[in-house]
């Protein structure tokens, strides 16, 4: 990578060296630019330590916040409960059955005798048991026709809005990962500066001893090299509260190191070159676009609901009972079926208030729409604009990280040649330490613009495994 490849090629070759001394070439000094995931990690001078951890990917971490986040679980959840509500309306047009028996005790067996007849007729027993089983069946029932239909569009909806949360939280995966990365390179440049400051210091010691630097080089150099700790112990605490909140969303323990995304880890869709296309397709490929314009539908479904209620209802019914006590008539056990019509003609106004409600959530409905389609457009017109922002910094910060291999290389040379002082050797080489680490911090910026640029125009799914009905 451009960054590490300079600061093993160059910073790390930039320490003074005293001819017969031992110097900066005594420290342990990288050959080659090391890749982020097989970076040592000294500690010599900080006294602390990392432990070496597997590499996780950015895809397998993707991956795995897709098979285990719990905050998806819960989103998978709620969408499972959504998938009843096209059950619960049918459950009106379906029979329902109910069954019902009793047993009584009464105080004494009451009986009747009639003239002629051979054998007195109870009329109550001492023990009695009835049963009986009743039957209704829905014919004509006009509220149900919408809300049957609202309740579809409910589950659809149910289901794009857990969809949304699933790329949401995959797109905060994505940009904890990103940022945890780039802390991790970040360490890499500071414990690479320690060692420089290490090597100055030593060096600086070396020629104070010989008489060749004075007492000033000598703490410039130490008060460098502290800071340089403190840099470093900065840094890798910076990069462990990363993991935890990575692995916070992942659900797992912080047993793990990210590796350096390769390229550019996220591509720009060809369609954000143009705003309007972009601005479309964003308003194509949204989730939540699609959510809310259903949610105008549902409103509309139960403005017809209380419209529908104005008209009547017809509904069958059977009753079959029994008992163990004839009676009279000398049967046990009866049955009946016939057709029940109720026509509500007037309520008191509840259900021109209905009306009047109805009428309001459609237009709520309308303006959330409406409110959601200029915030989508203001999120792909920002997030394009940050993007350009972003690439044009970080080809300055790249820029600038050139000038100063070059400055640092001169100075280089100035001082070998006697015309350059030890203290604006080590100013040359700090310039290009900040220019290293503002490189750093550039490369994730346009890494994070392109993630979001996707996420604002609806085309961030990394895995394909939609929550909604395509």
């Amino acid at each position: 990578m451009f960054i590490r490849a300079l600061l093993s090629s160059v910073l790390l070759s930039q320490a003074p060296s005293v001819t017969g001394t031992p110097a900066a070439t005594d420290t342990p000094v990288r050959n080659a630019a090391p890749g982020v995931s097989d970076l040592p990690v000294p500690s010599s001078s900080t006294g602390t330590s990392v432990a070496a951890f597997p590499l996780l990917t950015l895809e397998e971490a993707i991956a795995l916040a897709e098979k285990q986040s719990p905050s998806l679980d819960a989103a998978r959840a709620r969408l499972q409960q959504s998938r009843e509500l096209g059950n619960k309306a049918w459950s009106g047009y379906l029979p329902t059955v109910t069954a019902s028996g009793a047993y009584t005790r009464n105080p004494s067996e009451l009986t009747f005798a009639l003239p002629g007849a051979p054998d007195p007729i109870t009329l109550q027993k001492r023990d009695q048991l009835s049963g009986q089983l009743s039957a209704r069946q829905a014919l004509l029932v006009p509220t149900l026709w919408p809300a049957i239909q609202t309740a579809y569009l409910g589950e659809k909806t149910a289901a794009l809005t857990a969809e949304n949360t699933r790329r949401e939280i995959l797109f905060a995966v994505a940009q904890a990962y990103l940022g945890a990365a780039s802390l991790r390179e970040a360490m890499a440049v500071q414990e690479q500066l320690l060692e420089v400051r290490q090597g100055f210091e030593r060096d600086a010691q070396a020629r104070f001893e010989a008489g060749d630097a004075e007492k000033l080089a000598v703490l410039r150099a130490t008060l460098d090299r502290k800071q340089a700790e403190q840099e470093v112990v900065r840094s890798r605490n910076a990069y462990a509260t990363a993991r935890s909140a990575l692995a916070a969303l992942l659900a797992r323990p912080v047993d793990f190191d990210v590796a350096a995304p390769q390229g550019n880890a996220v591509a720009v869709p060809p369609e954000a070159d143009d705003a309007a296309v972009a601005e479309k397709t964003a308003l194509d490929q949204r989730p939540d676009a699609a959510a809310a314009r259903l949610n105008v539908d549902v409103a509309r479904g139960g403005r017809r609901q209380v419209l529908f209620e104005y008209l009547p209802n017809l509904y069958a019914n059977g009753n079959a009972s029994t008992t163990n006590t004839a009676g009279l008539t000398g049967q046990a056990s009866t049955w009946t079926v016939g057709l029940a019509l109720s026509w509500n003609l007037f309520d008191g106004g509840l259900r021109e208030a209905k009306l009047r409600e109805s009428s309001g959530k459609i237009a709520e409905a309308n303006a959330n729409l409406r409110g959601l389609e200029e915030q989508i457009r203001d999120d792909v017109r920002k997030a394009r604009s940050e993007l350009e922002s972003a690439e044009v910094n970080l080809g300055t910060a790249e820029e600038r990280a050139k000038l100063a291999l070059e400055s640092a290389r001169l100075a280089k040379q100035n001082f070998d040649a006697g015309v350059t002082t030890y203290l604006q050797v080590t100013d040359v080489n700090a310039t290009l330490a900040s220019a290293q680490l503002s490189a750093v911090a550039e490369s994730l910026n346009v890494r994070l613009s392109r993630l979001a640029l996707m996420r604002a125009m609806g085309l961030f799914d990394p895995t394909g495994h939609s929550l909604a009905p395509r």
